[in-house]
């Protein structure tokens, strides 16, 4: 009987794993993370489909039974569920400010963010030398841009975090595109831009420090920063279950949590969780 009853266990756990898991969540997840996604369940038989039609619409088919898994943005006031759900953090949406690597400048402040981007009557921040820049670059004018839609929430998370009222000054260049950002900037007259991420393989720029006072410590946008908030321009994502759904979602989870599952991140333009934390929820993920 016991090698029946092992045949039996495994042919049931290959059931289970191959299960139809309905995965749902923001649109500003994109093509790319639907077509990764789809790849993967598919090539792994995962049996994971997925429908992006929104925080708010993801979380209604969850709590109708319509889905078993979201990955969705709350607002930063908003509470998040409770039992008999689970929500765990697995990416952030930021905002990177970037510049050429040449700028002698290092970090910058909410304030001086203000003063270049907001649409205030007075500003001083007019060339480098304002914010303490010498050398080549000292006279050199600020050149302000912002990635518009095509970065998620990139725009207004910048917008309604950084600045005192999300009105931009006229002189704040609004790029449709990744690329037509990184041309402005990397361009002769140099600039800054803010960016969802710092771009892949381009040596000749750098992210600033960010802090939210002059007295306070500066931080890049790293993994690890953004997990303790002190890099403190984020917004999470999160992924959503039944806690009782756990042991049946178990390998569509396993796989949101991995290290192969940072590309599908990536293709989001969002800053997977550090591993050491991930890792701590896959163990969780086997006594819950």
């Amino acid at each position: 009987m016991r090698p029946l009853s092992l045949l039996l266990v495994t042919a049931l756990s290959l059931s289970v794993s191959r299960a139809e898991v309905r995965v749902v969540g923001s649109d500003l997840l994109g093509p790319d993370f639907t077509s990764a996604l789809a790849a993967h369940s598919k090539r792994n038989e995962l049996g994971l489909t997925l429908k992006l039609e929104g925080s708010r619409a993801g979380m209604e088919k969850l709590e109708s039974g319509q889905a078993d898994v979201a990955v969705v943005y709350f607002s930063p006031n908003e509470k998040l569920p409770g039992a008999p759900y689970v929500a765990w953090p697995v990416a952030y949406q930021t905002a990177v400010v970037v510049v050429p690597t040449g700028l002698p400048l290092s970090q910058i402040t909410f304030e001086q963010l203000n003063m270049i981007y907001g649409d205030i009557a007075q500003s001083g921040l007019k060339r480098w030398r304002d914010l303490g820049v010498a050398g080549e670059w000292a006279h050199r004018n600020i050149l302000p841009n912002l990635l518009g839609a095509s970065g998620g929430l990139t725009y207004d998370l910048f917008r309604y975090t950084v600045l005192a009222a999300p009105a931009l000054r006229p002189t704040v260049g609004v790029q449709a595109s990744m690329a037509e950002s990184m041309t402005r900037i990397l361009g002769e007259e140099g600039g800054l831009a803010v960016l969802p991420v710092l771009p892949a393989n381009q040596p000749q720029l750098k992210a600033l420090l960010v802090a939210r006072g002059g007295a306070e410590v500066a931080f890049g946008p790293t993994a690890d920063n953004l997990y303790t908030g002190d890099y403190p321009i984020r917004l999470p994502v999160y992924l959503v279950f039944r806690k009782e759904a756990a042991k049946r979602l178990q390998a569509g989870l396993h796989y949101l949590l991995s290290e192969e599952a940072v590309p599908l991140w990536e293709s989001a333009q969002l800053v997977p969780l550090p591993l050491r934390i991930r890792n701590q929820q896959i163990f969780d993920l086997e006594v819950l």
